[in-house]
């Protein structure tokens, strides 16, 4: 398939990628490595906060954002974007979201590449309504993971940035 080979080129250069899956409560994160010998998911899980308000929750979002950024030092970040939600307390959560990781990409000079929920979907399967347990299998064959990513935000996140490395060639 054309985004293996694309993946595996020697010729594209050692990229190092943070994908985030911007959410209310749980955020997807995932770093992923390419180089002269393919991808590799370096880091991946999901932050689950519980703190009783949103301030406190977004704070503790840019401490761990700024914690994985120095430590990874990633030279892209790619996020989903907001394109339909039929809640629009939760579009504002997400949002509110949005921008405490913007602002960390912004600040640490991280270009940011933003993917559509279907383009996403697009890049990694080639069908742009791929179900999310066949999205999962997908990530876990072509980052040769032992076990199926867990929970969604986890794997969102391990989607959103192959998506983006594969839209940076």
């Amino acid at each position: 398939m054309r985004f293996i080979l694309i993946l595996n080129s020697k010729k594209m250069a050692k990229i190092t990628i943070l994908g985030i899956d911007p959410g209310t409560n749980r955020i997807g994160h995932a770093v992923l490595k390419k180089d002269k010998n393919g991808v590799k998911a370096i880091n991946y899980g999901c932050w689950e906060f519980s703190l009783p308000k949103k301030d406190y929750r977004l704070v503790q979002l840019s401490r761990n954002l700024k914690g994985i950024i120095n430590q990874y030092k990633p030279d892209y970040l790619a996020l989903e974007g907001i394109y339909f939600f039929k809640n629009a307390k939760t579009v504002m959560a997400v949002s509110e979201a949005r921008g405490v990781i913007l602002l960390a990409a912004a600040q640490t000079k991280i270009p940011v590449i933003e993917l559509a929920p279907l383009e996403i979907k697009q890049k990694i399967s080639g069908y742009g309504r791929t179900e999310k347990k066949d999205m999962q299998k997908k990530i876990q064959k072509l980052l040769k993971l032992k076990t199926l990513p867990q929970p969604d935000d986890t794997a969102d996140a391990l989607a959103i940035a192959l998506a983006g490395l594969l839209k940076i060639r």
